[in-house]
This record gives C-alpha cells, sequence and structure tokens, in this order.
C-alpha cells in the first residue's frame, strides 16, 4: 500500500481501518447482471424443485462454515415458530442454482460475524430478494433505503427473527435498479478501472 501509485478498497470499513496516507479510490466489486435473476418465484422455485406453499429464507453460506454464523441464523428463524418457514443452507450449487435460489426465496439472510464488500448480497439485490443482515462489511452501505432490506442494529435473535418477519411479507425489491445507480454492474466497474489506470502516472 505504501508504495502502490493508487489503492483500491472495495467497502468504506475496510478504508477506515488501512486509513491510507496515498492515493486511493473506494469501488466495491460489481456483479454480471443477467436475465436469469429475473426469473420469477414460481418459476424459479419450480426448476429447484421448492414447494410454493412454504417461505423460503436462504442463508448467506455453508452451515458448517463458522464465519457465517449459523448458530444465529438458526435461532432466529426458529423464534419465527412456523413450520412453514424453512433455511435454506447455500452449499454444493452452481452458480445458476444460486441465482434461481435467490429468486425462489422469500429473504435472504447473512448473519456473518465478518465481510468485506460481500458478493451474495449484491446478487440478492439483482434478484430482487429481500435481505435481513447483521451490520458487517458495507451491507448497510449497500442496502440503505431499500424497501424490504434491513440491517440489525444487535445481533440478538429476537432482532433479526423481527425482520426476517417484515422481509416474508415484503416480495420483491428495487435491489436491481440500486446496483445500476450506484455502478455496480460488472460492465460499470471495468469501465472505471480501465479509467483508473489511464489516470496512473
Amino acid at each position: 500500500m505504501f508504495l502502490s501509485a493508487m489503492n483500491i478498497f472495495v467497502s468504506r470499513k475496510i478504508l477506515d481501518i488501512a486509513k491510507p496516507k496515498r492515493r486511493f479510490v473506494l469501488l466495491p466489486c460489481g456483479i454480471d447482471l443477467c436475465d436469469l435473476q429475473l426469473t420469477g418465484k414460481a418459476e424459479a422455485r419450480q426448476r429447484m424443485n421448492l414447494q410454493l406453499d412454504k417461505k423460503y429464507v436462504l442463508f448467506a453460506g455453508a452451515f458448517d462454515n463458522e464465519v457465517k454464523n449459523a448458530p444465529l441464523a438458526k435461532e432466529a428463524v426458529s423464534l419465527l415458530d412456523d413450520e412453514k418457514v424453512e433455511l435454506l443452507e447455500l452449499k454444493g450449487y452452481s452458480r445458476e442454482d444460486v441465482t434461481l435460489l435467490m429468486c425462489a426465496a422469500d429473504a435472504f439472510l447473512m448473519t456473518s460475524f465478518t465481510e468485506g464488500s460481500p458478493q451474495v448480497i449484491k446478487e440478492a439485490m439483482a434478484c430482487g430478494c429481500p435481505i435481513v443482515s447483521v451490520d458487517v462489511g458495507d451491507v448497510k452501505e449497500r442496502t440503505e433505503g431499500i424497501d424490504g432490506c434491513y440491517v440489525a442494529k444487535t445481533r440478538m435473535p429476537s432482532e433479526l427473527a423481527g425482520m426476517i418477519k417484515d422481509a416474508l411479507r415484503f416480495g420483491r425489491t428495487i435491489g436491481r435498479e440500486r446496483i445500476v445507480s450506484d455502478g455496480l454492474d460488472n460492465k460499470q466497474v471495468v469501465e472505471r478501472l480501465v479509467e483508473l489506470y489511464k489516470s496512473v502516472n
């Protein structure tokens, strides 16, 4: 960082920790926007063999990944005390399947201990999936002002449970539009990167 001509940071939290003294720019990683992300919930569930009459909460990773803090997610969902609500593990799927799961889910849940600028949050936004998350990485910044997206002030299961309940009733969000307006489509990010390299002498 001290010898570089330009420093690129993917989240403001990382930038605040690094406190760079040389030139820097804040540029989160982008994602690919595609037509598959526009798949309707019923069609996505049919393709992923999910039931139409259940409520699905998609967890942001594998249950055995300790950083993702699955115990907190499981406890929060259990507090809903609703047999129709199921927490889905995000593990062992192809990229296409992950997109379909995000289209099929009623809510996306992140309870990680630590994150940078999590791609899965942006991918869930691109699918219009409501999001519930602890305040980690740049999730709050990415989702701020989007109805149907909730960031908890604490890591209390009861607070998360209340937000999940609201998210399950919401429907689709305008997260995809925010991806574009924030310049986080990969095509937009590439253009900014090219300009950055051209500006470095």
